[in-house]
């Protein structure tokens, strides 16, 4: 029980950026990259000086060329990089989960990343790479899923710079509970070699480990102590923390971060932003962490101070037809111009990518996009999307121009389910504006023609359908604008705001 064992701990970016990984530059300060599953351009990178305050520099994986795939399904994609420096340069280890396991490498990430070394002979997912001070290398990961190879974590001598595994897999640590051992790293500290790895699932289950060995191979002491982190088992805001990783791990205090969610106070709460990074620093007692089933919380609502005002447009898969132009995004008031050329499609991925949008980074927010003229969709819907994956998500959208008058819907669509909460007709004249705002319940929705004073209310949708409990997946939520059919669609002043006061009074 952890209840009682809690310390605050900081979010470092907003929205879904799981799975960080970071590591100390040379000349000082830090980069940290996520996983970015099916959305492009993938593996955000951010830049720190002092490990608490960051911001985004660019995206490692931003030409098609590093994306391969012959379908893209949600959840698949880019997952759980690692992120180290040698002699030089920049190595980012990550798996494809369509392709195979990748190293992308940069002398300077700001000013972009290789194609991809492809890693033949290593299945699994998670890859690591260690640089140990006597000039080897090895890459550990969990297993390959085949059955021959038990649950647990593997490793190799690696050569990094072509992507050749030197030796044969060998499992050095089965975890503690058997379930789900992933996201290993290792590290060297006073001649020490530490393992470090998640566990129990990437739900509300999940923990971070610790081991360590005299050599990179074992056997490996289990740390008394063990899980070092967790909130399982508890009411906290923050939960399923885990997938962590380290810098200065050989100074006494060592910074840590791993990913969370953060989870409203419904019974059973419900948290649907996605898993989001964290940092916090710890200190080291007799050779291990000074950590033991250590707890952290935050509060559900973002203060600002966590790149929640950021926008980043990004698109299930690649968009190969160029449908989806974001033309502005420097306007003063930092919303966008969108054009898109609408497609006889639904949400299925099958089609391509459906959307262009910006994570949601926090529960309370307002979206909004103003469709320049409804008369110019010829056919089918355009709107805005609230997106967790191709079977969960709600949209407000304009339909197709007639007489005149154009119709707007809200809907929830989940698992096959499609449902109208809230639906008026307005007239089909020039900048008609779709409205959603968020708060810890879900989801508001409205409209406002140019030819109205006020907006229209278009119903409620509970955030619950977008859930990690109800939608699934290892995501969250993208709030993006769409259009089905047939047409060249402009949209104009598309705006994200963070930390909004919610639903309009209009709309309760």
């Amino acid at each position: 029980m952890t209840l009682f064992n809690v310390k605050p701990a900081r979010r470092i970016a907003s929205g879904f950026h799981p799975d960080p990984t970071i590591c100390e530059k040379p000349e000082g300060g830090y980069l940290m990259v996520n996983s970015s599953f099916e959305y492009f351009p993938g593996l955000p990178v951010f830049e720190s000086e002092d490990g608490e305050h960051w911001a985004k520099i660019g995206a490692a994986m931003d030409r098609a060329s590093q994306f391969p795939y012959e379908t893209m399904s949600n959840n698949q994609g880019i997952y759980a990089p690692t992120l180290r420096w040698h002699d030089g340069t920049y190595y980012l280890i990550v798996t494809n989960v369509n392709t195979g396991n990748m190293i992308l490498t940069s002398t300077d990430p700001r000013a972009g990343w290789s194609e991809p070394i492809w890693v033949e002979g290593w299945p699994g997912i998670d890859p690591s790479l260690f640089f140990d001070d006597d000039g080897k290398a090895y890459i550990c990961g969990n297993e390959g899923g085949g059955e021959d190879e038990p649950a647990g974590i593997y490793l190799s001598e690696i050569d990094a710079a072509s992507g050749t595994v030197l030796t044969e897999r060998r499992r050095i640590c089965a975890g503690i509970t058997g379930s789900n051992p992933e996201g290993p790293h290792l590290y060297k500290r006073g001649g020490t070699y530490y393992l470090m790895w998640a566990e129990g699932g990437t739900e509300s289950g999940h923990m971070e480990n610790i081991a360590r060995a005299d050599d990179p191979y074992g056997p490996y002491e289990m740390y008394p102590g063990n899980p070092l982190i967790t909130n399982r088992s508890t009411h906290l805001t923050l939960q399923a923390i885990g997938h962590c990783d380290c810098a200065h791990f050989e100074d006494e205090c060592t910074l840590m971060v791993f990913h969370g969610t953060r989870n409203n106070d419904e019974y059973p709460a419900q948290g649907w932003i996605g898993r989001e990074p964290y940092a916090v620093w710890f200190n080291w007692k007799d050779g291990w962490p000074d950590l033991a089933d250590q707890s952290y919380d935050c509060a559900l609502v973002g203060d600002g101070g966590s790149l929640e005002q950021a926008v980043a447009w990004v698109t299930p898969a690649i968009d190969a037809e160029q449908r989806y132009l974001v033309e502005s995004s420097n306007a003063t008031d930092g919303s966008a111009t969108i054009a898109v050329r609408a497609r006889e499609q639904d949400f299925g991925l099958a089609h391509g990518a459906p959307l262009i949008g910006t994570r949601q980074t926090d529960v309370r927010f307002a979206f909004q996009a103003t469709l320049a003229d409804p008369k110019s969709l010829e056919t089918g819907r355009a709107g805005v999307v609230v997106y967790a994956n191709s079977a969960h998500h709600l949209t407000i959208a304009a339909h197709a121009a007639n007489d005149g008058v154009v119709t707007v819907e809200a809907r929830v669509h989940n698992a096959g389910l499609s449902t109208t909460v809230g639906m008026a007709s307005l007239p089909a004249a020039p900048m008609l504006t779709l409205i959603v705002r968020g708060d810890e319940r879900g989801y508001y929705f409205e409209a406002r023609s140019a030819d109205c004073d006020t907006s229209v209310p278009l119903g409620f949708a509970p955030g619950k359908v977008l859930s990690f409990s109800n939608a699934g997946g290892f995501t969250g939520v993208l709030l993006g604008v769409y259009a089905h059919g047939g047409g060249e669609v402009a949209f104009h002043d598309v705006t994200y705001r963070a930390g909004a006061s919610g639903p309009s009074a209009q709309s309760r």
